[in-house]
């Protein structure tokens, strides 16, 4: 009897330890995403056993609002009696449900948050449904354009994408977003047209949506042609002969041509010294006897970036045909948009390669040099390579100041009645055409004007200079005996002034400079201060 009773306590042991203390919902869920005023709301879950399940609603300050049960739950889930929505949710907000078994308290069971919009009951999502930003777009006609819309929170399954509003013919992926159109002629044949729409995402009750606007850009219009009219027969003139101009003076032969036109458009006061010294040519460019380039094409806007009717014209057959038609006076697209035509690289050269790749091999090793001078004597090794040779282009002034024109490189004394000499020494001598204002005038354009620091002391002493120079002047033509005193007084210094025509680099004008101001100084300051400190001692005496 012992042994038997011993047994069944065993037994019973062991039936205890493999069955829970208590069972516990494990998951709970509504079986839909929402439920509507007009529907019963139902909760399905799991339990670790079968025990009677209660589903307590309460608001969000924890006021009881109703309960749902299963009292016949099936082994391991549960699915509680549907009831009205409208027993449980009166007013808009947030509400808890928790789901809990027989055996357990309330406060131990599994909540979810609800929340109730006036219409609807549906789970706060624990994650944000939001679509990361898609900007704006530009497409022209037949091209295909594609994106793909996402979203901010990769840990939400299984979004479904849409569209509203979309162009004819735009489509997304509803699983991976994946935007794809390719707009036809007539949706972009008239002019630049904007296309707005939406691009929707949802999760169970969450959406989002982001707007999109996408410019297809007009496709290109073929300029009108005017009807030719005959011209009117007028009696014809007879033919002049045009003046043979050659090449302008001041051109040297031995510089690039390109160089003055470089000038022309870049310096205001070389432009203005041209177009006022040379106005029988009409241009620069038959100054220095080179070709004017050719005006763009009428269909090209210059506010456009002329690379982009290149890329049509290389990738749209139409778009070539009808250029190749109607403007057959170009060269090339490249000239009639005014780009440079890209350069032929000689067959050797990869153009993944550095350019200077070979010109450091050219430049380093005798036996490729040797190889590329005998394989293409008529090309450089820049212009196999496309790159531009480096030119060292000497410093070309090409102006002179009032008075002297520039002639081979120098600039010279001419009979200039506008004036514009140094005004003391022109009032001090009676003329421009002195020699002493002659000497000053050189100094000025030839030494000074032709260096930087030259230049940058011109600067500077032009204007204390001319702040009282104009009355020195005046009071030397009032009065000769100021005029003498004038001339004695500065006959010194034209004297070491005439040391600066030596004077040729930067380094010697400040050199010659620095020497010729402490000689005036000892002339006009030391000597006389001397004397004046020997007769007042002789005087005491």
């Amino acid at each position: 009897m012992r042994t038997q009773i011993g047994i069944l306590a065993v037994f019973s042991l062991f039936f205890l330890m493999l069955t829970p203390a208590y069972a516990i919902v494990t998951s709970m869920t509504l079986e839909k995403s929402f439920y509507t005023d007009q529907e019963n709301i139902k909760f399905i879950g799991t339990q670790n056993g079968t025990e009677v399940i209660f589903v307590i609603i309460r608001d969000n300050n924890g006021n009881f609002e109703g309960m749902l049960s299963d009292p016949t739950p099936q082994e391991g889930e549960f699915s509680v009696i549907p009831r009205p929505v409208t027993n449980f949710f009166k007013s808009e907000g947030i509400y808890n449900a928790t789901g809990f078994v027989d055996s357990q308290q309330e406060k131990d069971g599994f909540t979810i948050k609800l929340e109730y919009d006036g219409d609807k009951v549906f789970i706060v999502p624990d994650a944000i449904l939001q679509l990361n930003a898609i900007p704006n777009k530009t497409v022209d006609v037949e091209k295909t354009i594609t994106f793909t819309a996402s979203i901010t929170d990769s840990s939400i399954e299984n979004p479904v994408f849409s569209l509203k509003n979309a162009p004819t013919g735009a489509t997304i992926d509803s699983t991976t977003g994946k935007f794809v159109w390719t707009p036809s002629k007539s949706q972009g044949n008239i002019q630049d047209v904007h296309y707005n729409f939406d691009v929707i995402v949802t999760h169970g009750s969450q959406e989002d949506k982001e707007s999109i606007t996408i410019t297809v850009k007009q496709a290109y219009v073929e300029p009108v042609k005017e009807p030719k009219t005959e011209p009117k027969e007028t009696t014809p003139e007879p033919p002049t002969e045009p003046k043979e101009l050659g090449i302008a003076s001041f051109v040297d032969e031995t510089k690039d041509p390109q160089s003055y036109v470089d000038r022309y458009n870049n310096e205001a006061t070389y432009k203005a010294w041209f177009d006022e010294n040379f106005p029988e040519y009409d241009s620069i460019y038959q100054a220095v006897g080179l070709k004017a380039p050719i005006a763009l094409a009428s269909f090209v806007d210059e506010t456009k970036d002329p690379q982009s009717y290149v890329d049509r014209y290389n990738n749209e057959a139409t778009y070539k045909a009808w250029f190749d038609e109607n403007f057959p006076e170009y060269d090339s697209i490249y000239q009639a948009v005014g780009l440079k035509a890209p350069k032929e690289l000689a067959p050797f050269v990869d153009p993944n390669l550095d350019p200077q790749y070979y010109v450091d091999r050219y430049n380093n090793e005798a036996t490729y040099k040797a190889w590329f001078d005998k394989t293409y004597p008529d090309i450089t090794i820049y212009e196999a390579v496309g790159l531009d040779e480096e030119e060292i282009v000497e410093e070309e002034f090409g102006e002179c100041g009032v008075g002297t024109d520039l002639v081979d490189g120098m600039c010279v004394i001419v009979d200039n009645s506008k004036g514009g000499g140094c005004l003391i020494a022109t009032a001090t001598y009676g003329s421009e055409m002195a020699p002493q204002v002659q000497l000053l005038r050189e100094i000025r354009d030839n030494q000074l004007m032709s260096t930087d620091s030259g230049i940058s002391f011109m600067t500077g002493f032009n204007e204390f200079y001319y702040s009282f120079s104009p009355h020195i002047a005046n009071m030397e033509r009032e009065s000769p005996i100021f005029k003498e005193m004038v001339k004695i007084g500065i006959t010194p210094l034209l004297s070491t002034l005439s040391v600066m025509s030596y004077a040729e680099t930067d380094s010697e004008v400040l050199g010659y400079g620095i020497g010729v101001i402490l000689m005036n100084l000892g002339m006009y300051v030391a000597v006389p201060a001397i004397i004046i400190f020997k007769t007042r001692k002789y005087i005491r005496i």
